[in-house]
C-alpha cells in the first residue's frame, strides 16, 4: 500500500514531464501517459521485490531464495479457485467495455463523452465496496479454515451491509452535487446534463453493485468460485446485456437502456450470489455438526 501511495505523485510527476516536456523530457502528448505509467509500473516492481528481501515480515520467507519443488497438484487447486474468479471479473468488467462500445456505434458524441464521464465517477467510488469484498475473502477465508463459522458470518454480515451502506451515503452525495461532478470534467451544457442523468440511475445500480461485490468477497473465502461463476455469466450476459440492448434499440430510453440492462444483470448477480451464500453457510455447518 505505501509503494503504491507514494508511486501516485511520482506518476503525476512523470504524466505531466512527458506529456508536456517539462523537466528536461521530451514532450511526447499523449504517448506521454504511456511511457509515464510503464516507468511507473516498473518502479513499483523492483520496490514490491526490494520489499521481500528486506522486510522482515517477509524476509523469513526467504521467498526467490529458497525454492520448493512445482507440485502439479497446488498448481491445480490454485487454477481451480483462480481460473473461475478470473472469468467471473471478466463476465463482469466486459459488459462495461461492451456497453461503451455499443454507445459509440449507437449514439452521438455527446451520449458517450457523458457515458464515460458517469462511469469513470462511479468506478472510482466503486473501488470502496471492491476493496472491501477483496477484505472479506481474507478474513472469511481465515475464519472457515479456523473453525470460526460465527465469525466468518459475522465479518460477511457486516463487510456486505457496510459495503452497501457506504455505496447509499456516497449515492446521496452523488445525486446532489452531479451536476458540479459533471463539471469537473467538462464545460459542455448538454454533456454535463446528460452526465447528470446517467448519474441518477448510476444511483441504483451502485447499490447492486456493491452488494455482489461483497458477496462474491464472501464466497471466495469459502473457497466456492465454481456455481459464482455460472451465475455471473447468466446475470451479466444473458439476463444483464441483452435486456440493456433492447431497451436502448427499441425503446425511447435510448442510451439509458443500456445503463437499466447493467443494474438489472448486477441485480440479478447479487441475488444469486445470496441465495448460493445461504446454501454454501447451511452446507459447511452440516458438515462440522456432522463432523
Amino acid at each position: 500500500m505505501i509503494i503504491t501511495v507514494m508511486a501516485v505523485p511520482f506518476n503525476v510527476l512523470l504524466n505531466y514531464g512527458f506529456i508536456f516536456g517539462e523537466f528536461g523530457l521530451p514532450a511526447l502528448g499523449g504517448i506521454g501517459a504511456g511511457y509515464a505509467t510503464a516507468v511507473t509500473y516498473w518502479l513499483i516492481f523492483i520496490f514490491t521485490i526490494w520489499t521481500t528481501f528486506k522486510v522482515d515480515a517477509l524476509r523469513h520467507f526467504r521467498l526467490f531464495v529458497k525454492w520448493a519443488k512445482p507440485s502439479l497438484a497446488a498448481w491445480k487447486e490454485q487454477l481451480s479457485i483462480g481460473v473461475p474468479i478470473g472469468l467471473s471479473i471478466f463476465f463482469e468488467s466486459s459488459i462495461f467495455a461492451v456497453v461503451t462500445l455499443l454507445m459509440g456505434m449507437m449514439f452521438t458524441t455527446v451520449t458517450v463523452a457523458a457515458h464515460q464521464i458517469a462511469l469513470s465517477f462511479t468506478s472510482l467510488i466503486f473501488m470502496i465496496p471492491l476493496s472491501i469484498s477483496m477484505a472479506l475473502t481474507i478474513v472469511v477465508g481465515f475464519s472457515v479454515g479456523g473453525g470460526k463459522l460465527p465469525n466468518a458470518k459475522q465479518y460477511g454480515y457486516l463487510g456486505v451491509y457496510g459495503g452497501i451502506f457506504i455505496l447509499a451515503i456516497g449515492a446521496i452525495f452523488l445525486f446532489i452535487f452531479r451536476e458540479p461532478i459533471a463539471y469537473l470534467y467538462t464545460r459542455d451544457y448538454d454533456v454535463v446534463i446528460l452526465a447528470g442523468q446517467f448519474f441518477i440511475i448510476a444511483i441504483f445500480y451502485q447499490i447492486s453493485d456493491a452488494a455482489q461485490s461483497g458477496l462474491q468477497g464472501v464466497l471466495r473465502g469459502y473457497k466456492d468460485v465454481q456455481v459464482p461463476f455460472i451465475i455471473a455469466f447468466i446475470s451479466y450476459w444473458v439476463i444483464g446485456m441483452p435486456v440493456g440492448y433492447s431497451l436502448a434499440a427499441y425503446t425511447n430510453l435510448g442510451p439509458f437502456g443500456l445503463w437499466i440492462g447493467i443494474t438489472i444483470g448486477l441485480s440479478c448477480a447479487a441475488l444469486g450470489f445470496l441465495i448460493r451464500l445461504l446454501v454454501v453457510q447451511k452446507r459447511v455447518e452440516s458438515a462440522i455438526e456432522n463432523g
